[in-house]
């Protein structure tokens, strides 16, 4: 079983090169000391027609679902990919040919313990959709009800989790070899890639999701969320409420309907600020295809799969964020930006200021109607990557889905500004910040953080002194820049060594052919004249060897 889970996995990877090759990145390859391309193939790659960002996008589509997955998380982030090839990845496609009727009707059964004709009287052979982890049917209940059946697809998990690995042997020989690596730390961004699909794979998860998201929303009566069946549903299947509406970028359908576009537009994008900014959970994946108008013009959210949360140390932070970009305060922006961040030691924080300075001035001198908040959180992200600046994940998720909230509005309404509906928000933020109860309850913590370090204070110092008298302090050191010498010098050695064994065949050679010893061709001793031979051959090998690793650099 080893052996043949080993032999696929060696496959997988012999594949993932050569589609990376073909498509003009074996010049990536070789830098992870992977594979060396030949010189045609450079030359092939050299005349591709598409630009890097776009052949980047079809690689990865045609690389399949891991990472399609993987590309769709780059794309929330503007503060460590650049600018062509995060508007590029924007554009990735996660539409696949469905998977046979057959095998989707063996997944339900082994999944729910009985065939589905025993839980469905009616079910479409055609899917709604088939993405590439799974694919959503119609169906209707035994009991008469009208439901959406989300199945995995078969083995998904299986080749997700082999691709991941391979993703990370690559993300480490990233770090390893590439100088640049440790400001994107490519290893954590597999991690977390790696924790965000295992969710996503969990249909309980989402389901989870979906209610808690549903209560939040109980007495608000302009936005529905399908009804979960539990007894229908399991870790890979996902039967939920049909929900029949308009998708909301169907601009002409939704008007030929006789809806108001304009109010659906204010209507979705205060139910996103409601969730980001009084619930604290919001929907990650505002789309088009994830939003339906309902009869009412009521907003139906659908796709659970990733959600944002924001802790109330991050409120604050909004918060206070808020009001800088309102009162045009660079600096205060700066602040709060870096206390959501991971900063990079030789960042510039005045240069960093200046720039943030210069973006809000940018977009305070247009008009209201001409302003675009995704243009500004956008340029922010592209700012802090300039400046080696690493944002929170839920915080680049956040400008992910203002974005698109920005966008969709846009499409419904062309004079649709999404400022204005965030004043009211952060008035309330800001009011509940400033009240009596909210300062009583922060400087209640505040004591109580300070009380626990004074009580722990004497209890770590004895433990710091014991360690120091024990002799078992250790104070660790890491050399940076080390890591790519070490390589080169292993490579050095191993080459003088080759070359002092040359040198002493030949030497050798050379006294055996000043004597008789051993049998003679042409008077000439073989085992001398060998010995020179190997030695030139060799001699000639290491040159070329030598030669060649000096033009690839």
């Amino acid at each position: 079983m080893r052996l043949r889970l080993s032999y696929r996995r060696f496959r997988r990877y012999r594949q993932i090169i050569n589609i990376l090759v073909r498509n003009g990145f074996g010049g990536l390859l070789e830098s992870l000391k992977l594979r060396r391309v030949s010189k045609k193939r450079k030359l092939a790659a050299k005349k591709l027609p598409s630009p890097r960002a776009t052949r980047l996008r079809l690689t990865l589509e045609e690389l399949g679902p891991t990472f399609i997955k993987m590309g769709q998380m780059l794309s929330t982030r503007a503060d460590i990919v650049p600018t062509d090839i995060f508007a590029e990845l924007q554009k990735l496609q996660d539409q696949v040919p469905a998977v046979a009727l057959t095998e989707i009707m063996s997944e339900i059964e082994s999944e729910l313990g009985s065939p589905a004709s025993a839980i469905f009287s009616d079910f479409d052979k055609t899917p709604i959709a088939a993405a590439s982890i799974g694919q959503v049917h119609r169906a209707q209940l035994k009991t008469g009800e009208k439901v959406a059946v989300k199945v995995q697809r078969p083995n998904v998990r299986k080749i997700i989790k082999e691709d991941i690995d391979i993703l990370r042997t690559l993300a480490e020989l990233a770090e390893r070899h590439l100088s640049d690596a440790e400001l994107y730390d490519p290893v954590g961004l597999v991690n977390e890639f790696a924790r965000l699909i295992r969710q996503e794979l969990d249909y309980t998860l989402e389901a989870r999701n979906l209610e808690k998201f549903a209560r939040n929303f109980a007495d608000d009566d302009t936005v529905h969320m399908p009804k979960v069946y539990w007894d229908f549903t399991s870790g890979r299947i996902l039967t939920m409420e049909l929900m029949e509406g308009i998708k909301v970028n169907e601009i002409e359908t939704l008007r030929e309907s006789g809806f108001d576009t304009r109010r659906i537009a204010v209507r979705g994008a205060k139910a996103y600020l409601k969730q980001i900014f009084v619930h604290g959970f919001f929907h990650g994946d505002a789309h088009p295809g994830n939003l339906l108008v309902l009869p009412e013009e009521v907003i139906g959210f659908m796709d659970f799969g990733i959600m944002g949360r924001i802790t109330p140390e991050m409120t604050d932070n909004l918060n206070n964020l808020l009001i800088a970009i309102v009162r045009k305060d660079s600096a205060r922006m700066t602040k709060e930006l870096l206390r959501l961040s991971v900063v990079d030691e030789d960042s510039n924080m005045d240069d960093l200021k200046a720039d943030v300075a210069e973006l809000v001035d940018k977009h305070y001198d247009i008009s209201l109607n001409q302003f675009q908040m995704s243009e500004l959180l956008r340029e922010f992200s592209e700012v802090s990557a300039k400046h080696r600046v690493r944002m929170n994940r839920q915080l680049i998720l956040l400008v992910k889905v203002l974005a698109g909230i920005e966008g969709v509005g846009r499409q419904l309404d062309p004079n649709f500004n999404l400022l204005p509906l965030i004043e009211p928000f952060a008035r309330r933020l800001i009011a509940k910040k400033l009240s009596p109860g909210e300062i009583l309850a922060k400087s209640s913590q505040l004591a109580k953080d300070y009380a626990d370090l004074i009580t722990a204070l004497p209890q770590d110092v004895r433990t710091v002194l014991e360690k120091a008298k024990s002799g078992k302090l250790r104070i660790e050191f890491k050399h940076v820049g080390i890591e790519s010498i070490v390589p080169e010098l292993e490579r050095s050695t191993s080459r003088l060594s080759f070359a002092m064994i040359i040198a002493a065949l030949v030497v050798g050679s050379a006294l055996i052919m000043q004597t008789d010893m051993g049998p003679t061709l042409f008077k000439i001793p073989v085992i001398g004249a060998l010995g020179y031979f190997i030695g030139a051959i060799s001699g000639l090998w290491l040159l070329v060897t030598i030669m060649r690793n000096k033009s690839l650099k």
